[in-house]
């Protein structure tokens, strides 16, 4: 195993979600959290609740908590974490503890264990989703448009600086791609990170549908979405900013 010492690396998270439209969906999301935390408590012993209980007499409808977590669990009080929610199961960690090998075991141990806790309806949709979020720093003073044609091979051709004066204080891009296994997305958002200042935040991930029939094939559309994405992110940063990656300095700028 091997990684990037001064990687961009913000986040990684695994993604499982689906349609939350059955009444008995409360009842089966408790069952869920109880069963699957007994599974999972010497791993992950650390619970947190996301959301505050309802104010007594005022049950918040199912359908508003649908695909967001509810419940954090977490390794040795750091990552890699696992969340749940009624329609979301969700795996995430961080560059500081990331290598992909230890990742995708994570997230196949806790799939494994989610299958024993949860029962779908017969032949349910479900949406997979890989995705890498990354942080580069930038100073919005400068041509963010040159920034990323050089470091990113981004071109975005438009004649809006030429009607207005200096550099753009924001710039948002997104852009999706049918591929063999799904759509490949990137989405870039300028953004500020604590201790990092302000810069440009991508995200680039893989969605995909599968059945909830076929949960035992996830692991194989895994590894093909991780190779993707990690190819995608070479060539997207080929040159001087892949370069700067191997060493311990910083010098995205």
């Amino acid at each position: 195993m091997s990684k990037l010492p001064n990687a961009p690396l913000l986040e990684v998270i695994f993604e499982l979600s689906w349609e939350v439209n059955s009444s008995k969906e409360r009842e089966k999301f408790q069952f869920l959290l109880g069963d699957i935390y007994s599974q999972l408590k010497d791993e992950y012993p650390t619970k947190i609740a996301l959301m505050q209980p309802p104010i007594l007499g005022f049950e918040i409808p199912i359908e508003v908590l649908a695909n967001k977590p509810i419940y954090r669990f977490k390794k040795n009080d750091f990552y890699p974490i696992y969340q749940i929610g009624p329609g979301l199961l969700s795996v995430n960690t961080v560059d500081a503890v990331y290598f992909w090998e230890e990742f995708e075991l994570e997230i196949i141990n806790i799939l494994e264990k989610f299958q024993i806790s949860y029962d779908f309806e017969p032949n349910s949709y479900l949406k997979i989703a890989l995705k890498y979020i990354d942080f580069y720093e930038f100073d919005f003073n400068n041509d963010a448009f040159a920034f990323l044609k050089e470091n990113l091979h981004l071109d975005i051709n438009q004649n809006i600086h030429t009607l207005q004066e200096g550099n753009p204080i924001f710039v948002n891009f997104g852009a999706g791609y049918k591929n063999n296994i799904g759509v490949y997305n990137i989405i870039i958002n300028p953004g500020v990170i604590n201790q990092k200042g302000g810069g440009f935040i991508v995200e680039t991930n893989i969605v995909s549908q599968t059945n909830s029939s076929e949960l035992n094939k996830i692991p194989i559309w895994l590894k093909k979405a991780h190779s993707i994405l990690s190819e995608n992110f070479i060539k997207m940063t080929e040159g001087k900013m892949y370069e700067s990656f191997k060493s311990n300095t910083s010098g995205n700028n």
